[in-house]
């Protein structure tokens, strides 16, 4: 007798046919404009900072800092949104996204762009509310696909926030910024108008809050105790520890390794969310149905590691294009793979606090990632965060590997 409690089966979405299409479309736009806000940045971040300081590890703490405050916000972003709705978080969180960019923007000293980034941080829920969101939505079969889309919004962001930065970037160094903030904007004017909410009341959790719903580690502790969650978790943060250290140096390596401007960085991003987002929105779907979500998210591990290879191997700045286009076709399914085999073990009125451990976890990633890369790369060698980060993909490779596949899940009454 297997001693693993057979799944629920999900309750009806509430927000279905035309309605679920146009309100999962404006949770899309809203995810990109959170991706766009952050790629906007990479390009021109080592330029601005460099007005004040010109280590690389000013740079990465730039990144940490936001982790970090999302990392303390995010579980009790999601405990909310698990209360009051995901609509009121989400308009919360990109008001406060919109916030942060402007300061940024207007800049002026090295604390006023912490400040900036510790504001966005502490109000960042709109990724992992909005993840919430769609797994409210979503049956179990229509998971990964709908899941995809947060790997849609990471290729797109990384088209088309690059693509924003070379342009708005010759006009200013600081234009980006503003752009960033302008997006996050239309984003809260077209959610308060146009986005039903997902999660009615008899679905929400009527616990009372308390000072343990805002404390992260008794929040990621609670999800990590659920069968079959620890192993998920390990692989998430190995995934994003890789992840996030390979982008806070990556423009800084190719800029002084192949001595170009922001512009051209630019373009390297767009070519990798090209792919990406062609991927996302045609492979997906058949791809894990074939193949499964273990395999696929193994997969992406490996074909990350082995395009990073090939950007350290590059012997000119134009074969950083082949290798981007790689990694990024395989490592976009991480998203959809891993988002929907973490929402299958929790129940709908736990989904938000899934997704802001989820977030946090990343964030957290997003801290230690960032700051051990940056610290090889001032102490060691430029490359070596590159080659890190691909030792530690193969290793969350080898860790999936032990993910135990279970049969097609078995109805029974939902929570």
């Amino acid at each position: 007798m297997s001693s693993t409690p057979p799944a629920y089966v999900a309750p009806k979405p509430v927000v279905e046919g035309a309605a679920k299409k146009r309100a999962l479309g404006l949770i899309l736009f809203v995810m990109l404009m959170d991706i766009i806000g952050l790629t906007i940045l990479l390009p021109v971040a080592p330029f601005i900072v460099a007005r004040y300081s010109t280590d690389a590890f000013t740079v990465t703490l730039l990144t940490g800092i936001y982790a970090a405050a999302s990392f303390v916000a995010a579980p009790a972003m999601g405990n909310i949104s698990d209360r009051i709705g995901r609509r009121p978080v989400l308009l919360i969180s990109v008001l406060g996204s919109a916030i942060g960019y402007f300061i940024f923007g207007i800049g002026g000293a090295l604390w006023v762009l912490f400040l900036a980034r510790l504001i966005d941080g502490v109000t960042g829920g709109n990724f992992s509310t909005a993840t919430a969101y769609i797994a409210d939505v979503s049956t179990p079969e229509e998971r990964p696909q709908n899941f995809a889309l947060i790997g849609m919004a990471f290729g797109l962001g990384f088209v088309l926030g690059p693509a924003l930065s070379a342009a708005t970037s010759l006009i200013s160094i600081d234009a980006p910024a503003f752009t960033a903030a302008i997006l996050s904007l239309i984003s809260v004017v077209l959610m308060y108008f146009a986005l039903p909410e997902s999660l009615p009341k008899e679905r929400r959790n009527t616990a009372p809050l308390t000072l343990s719903s805002f404390n992260p580690l008794i929040t990621i502790a609670e999800i990590a105790a659920k069968p079959g969650m620890p192993i998920l978790i390990l692989i998430s943060c190995i995934f994003a520890f890789a992840f996030n250290g390979i982008n806070s140096t990556f423009a800084k390596y190719v800029s002084e390794h192949f001595t170009v401007s922001a512009a051209q960085i630019a373009t390297v991003f767009v070519a990798g969310g090209l792919i990406t987002a062609i991927v996302q929105g045609s492979l997906v779907r058949p791809l894990v149905k074939r193949f499964g979500e273990k395999a696929m998210t193994i997969a992406s591990l490996l074909g990350l590691a082995i395009g990073i290879v090939g950007v350290v191997l590059a012997p000119s700045f134009w074969w950083l294009y082949p290798s981007t286009l790689f990694r990024n076709g395989l490592g976009g399914f991480f998203w959809a793979t891993m988002g929907s085999l973490t929402a299958a073990k929790v129940q709908p009125r736990e989904q938000g606090k899934l997704s802001g451990v989820n977030s946090a976890l990343q964030n957290l990633m997003a801290v230690f990632g960032p700051i051990a890369a940056g610290v090889t790369y001032d102490n060691f060698s430029p490359a070596t965060p590159l080659w890190a980060g691909v030792v530690i993909l193969i290793v969350g490779a080898l860790v999936t590997l032990a993910i135990k596949t279970t049969p097609k899940r078995v109805p029974s009454q939902a929570a």
